[in-house]
């Protein structure tokens, strides 16, 4: 039996509210991270308090989240056993990542998010200069958007250093500048303090999380939530990567066009690349 099945098998699962919901989505799309986590950390996730949690589990016959945890940890591993671990069945780890990250590109394509990234885009074509941070697994996502950003002739700055340095060119922004933030998993004392920081100069704030009720959104005016759950306890960027993608695919006319070329012939001039015949 998958986890859906079941959850819809439970009394009272076709009473429950949309917040409810929100938590029920958490259990389906992150199994694995329902299976370990508190219900605060559920909560996040699902971008609701804990009391919902709490009570979405009540709701659904358990006493608690602890006894819901207890039991879904058990149907989750029944189901990594068969090799069904969600909706869709995979029968081995790479086959369930490729379906994971398919169903985390889906769960972010909401019209909140579209909207965020169009925003997000307009932010980074009309601003004077573009400084996007990040760290640990942020990393990664930030420099595609800075490099393709930057061979499309926009000013994107990677503030990926140590956080004095990264300090220095938040400092630097000012108003109608833009500030790209990309957060993974737990969140720095440093990131939150930098983004506070450009929404103080002027800049405008775009954030990408993985949470809904981040921190980071009290200071951004715009926040673009990407799924990041992967197969046996890795964080998959794959969502958070599309999402830069899209942002790069909304920044493309006949001027980046021009920018990209001019980058082309430079790197022929200089005979940068290994053509082979």
């Amino acid at each position: 039996m998958t986890i859906e099945a079941w959850l819809a098998g439970r009394k009272g699962y076709h009473a429950l509210g949309p917040q409810a919901g929100q938590v029920v989505h958490v259990l389906l799309r992150a199994p694995q991270f329902a299976t370990y986590s508190s219900a605060r950390e559920v909560a996040e996730r699902a971008g609701v308090n804990v009391s919902t949690v709490v009570r979405t589990a009540q709701q659904l016959g358990f006493e608690g989240w602890t006894d819901l945890r207890q039991e879904l940890r058990a149907h989750y591993l029944d189901s990594v056993a068969s090799g069904d671990p969600g909706p869709h069945r995979a029968t081995d780890a790479a086959g369930r990542t490729l379906r994971q990250d398919a169903a985390n590109i889906t769960a972010l394509t909401t019209e909140e998010n579209l909207q965020a990234i169009r925003a997000t885009a307009e932010a980074i074509g009309s601003a004077r200069r573009t400084v996007v941070i990040g760290s640990g697994s942020g990393a990664g996502p930030a420099h595609v958007l800075g490099h393709l950003g930057t061979i499309m002739g926009h000013d994107i700055q990677l503030a990926l250093g140590s956080a004095t340095t990264q300090a220095v060119q938040v400092t630097q922004l000012r108003e109608n500048d833009c500030l790209v933030v990309l957060n993974v998993w737990r969140l720095t004392r440093t990131l939150r303090g930098l983004t506070r920081m450009g929404r103080e100069c002027g800049a405008t704030v775009c954030v990408l999380t993985d949470l809904r009720s981040s921190p980071l959104a009290e200071d951004a005016h715009h926040v673009i939530v990407t799924p990041i759950e992967g197969v046996q306890g890795t964080a998959s960027l794959t969502a958070m990567v599309a999402a830069v993608q899209a942002i790069l695919g909304e920044l493309t006319d006949t001027e980046t066009g021009r920018a990209s070329g001019r980058v082309q012939q430079a790197w022929n001039e200089l005979d940068l690349m290994d053509d082979q015949p």
